[in-house]
């Protein structure tokens, strides 16, 4: 009797485990088909549109900013030294260390997103307007004056102002985390990460900045647990994916 009592908690144990791996496979295939169905809506989107609200990533939480997809732009920082008015493209900085030595990258100065397109020892250049000398403020921020000892930051993460009525881009709907329900009837945990990433040719000559679009599907209860991850990067002269 007792050789045959442990012979069916192992069947049971057997068919236990079986059924655990069943539902993890079925969680996988529904959040990859989560984290795809999300991407693609990306793709439909025009470039200008492909961000997340500054605000949401600002009050995300502690699980989103834990994930290797999260830049948290407390780092690199310098100051300007000296003032800039608010058309002003030549920026004097007082260090350069962990910046990129290789333009184009962008920094944000008090509220303002600016792209650095030529870079001279401490002597940064912004960009203009087919050049005009007037310096453009990037991704829907407004250019404005900026004193002496201002902190300038390093942008890594694409967020932009949240879209209003009319729509006016660049702006975005997108927000850092969803709990959509899957095919299975279950809740997932969707978190999206945006970041700028600096392209180069074959011969090493750098290009424009791109954006990489992460997605990482989680167990809602659990979010350690990740089912899917899947990235793409978009290229600004389709907006469409270039890399999968």
């Amino acid at each position: 009797m007792t050789v045959m009592s442990v012979g069916v908690l192992a069947l049971f144990a057997m068919f236990e485990s079986g059924l655990v791996q069943l539902r993890h496979a079925s969680s996988v295939t529904t959040a990859a088909a989560l984290a795809d169905s999300e991407m693609e809506k990306y793709r439909a989107l025009q470039y200008d549109a492909i961000g997340l609200t500054a605000t949401g990533i600002t009050g995300a939480d502690s699980v989103y900013k834990a994930d290797t997809a999260y830049m948290a732009e407390t780092s690199p920082t310098t100051t300007l030294n000296g003032g800039i008015t608010a058309t002003t493209i030549t920026v004097v900085v007082s260090s350069t260390t962990g910046f990129p030595s290789t333009p184009p990258f962008r920094v944000k100065i008090d509220n303002e997103d600016m792209l650095v397109v030529t870079v001279s020892g401490t002597t940064w250049t912004m960009q203009d307007t087919n050049g005009d000398t007037v310096r453009v403020a990037q991704d829907g921020t407004t250019a404005a004056t900026h004193s002496t000892g201002a902190t300038v930051t390093l942008k890594q993460r694409v967020d932009l102002l949240a879209c209003g009525s009319p729509v006016v881009l660049p702006c975005t709907s997108s927000v850092p985390t969803q709990t959509p329900t899957g095919a299975d009837g279950h809740q997932y945990r969707l978190d999206t990460y945006m970041t700028w990433q600096s392209v180069s040719s074959s011969g090493g000559t750098a290009g424009r900045q791109d954006k990489l679009v992460t997605i990482v599907v989680r167990n809602s209860a659990k979010p350690a647990i990740i089912y899917a991850r899947v990235a793409s990067t978009f290229d600004l002269s389709t907006g469409l994916a270039v890399t999968t």
